[in-house]
């Protein structure tokens, strides 16, 4: 009867505990211990716009990296497209290499992304150069950010 033993909850060590105290982890608090914090935008890469019919298509990928420079998968990140037409925000997860892409269709025209967060408030993170990246559609990236 295997089958009908329960399953153990994950236990962790708390270091502010002076008695070293197993203790149970909810699933649902952020696992702030995996990543060495602050967290960065270490680069956003600007695809060439593609044609798509009568407009064009724009990507950036954000690449996540924490403070030794390990990739941060499964980490949210926020983000707001301005283009010739209109803006739009949207939120995606980054993949296992910590990129995160972001699309917008629209006609020619300039394009820029901004990072407006990462991790959605639960760990930290600095903005730097890297969080607003531009490209005019048919053209090359502007900006910062290497590309």
């Amino acid at each position: 009867m295997r089958w009908l033993r329960r399953r153990r909850r994950p236990v962790a060590l708390d270091p502010n505990d002076p008695d070293n105290v197993p203790r149970t982890v909810p699933d649902d608090l952020p696992r702030d211990g995996l990543f060495a914090q602050p967290l960065h935008v270490a680069r956003v890469k600007v695809s060439d716009p593609e044609q798509v019919g009568d407009e064009t298509r724009v990507s950036f990928v954000v690449f996540i990296r924490d403070d030794e420079g390990r990739t941060c998968p499964d980490i949210a990140v926020d983000a707001t497209i301005r283009g010739p037409e209109r803006t739009a925000s949207g939120q995606t997860a980054t993949d296992l290499m910590g990129r995160a892409t972001f699309r917008m269709t629209g006609p020619a025209g300039s394009y820029t992304l901004t990072v407006d967060d990462v991790a959605a408030g639960a760990l930290r993170w600095t903005a730097d150069d890297h969080t607003e990246t531009s490209i005019e559609a048919g053209g090359h990236a502007q900006g910062s950010g290497p590309g």
